[in-house]
């Protein structure tokens, strides 16, 4: 299966199962970790299920949410 098909798979997955926007999963998937393995080694991904990744995507996502609203906590505590 190639890359673009997989990455579409998996877009629209999250976007089924959840309330963001196709536009915002795109920009979320592009910038994960997932987009960056995906290159590297498509047979790895393709060892896990479109959950799976959807979970790791999702949780890279709000972890990245998280440390920017804890660098903007700090700075406005400064």
């Amino acid at each position: 299966m190639s890359n673009h098909i997989y990455a579409e798979m998996l877009i629209q997955y999250i976007t089924d199962a959840t309330p963001l926007e196709e536009n915002l999963v795109r920009v979320i998937v592009s910038h994960s970790s997932f987009a960056e393995m995906l290159n590297e080694d498509e047979e790895f991904i393709g060892h896990y299920p479109l959950e799976y990744w959807a979970q790791q995507v999702l949780d890279e996502a709000v972890q990245r949410v998280r440390s920017a609203l804890d660098a903007l906590e700090k700075d406005s505590e400064e």
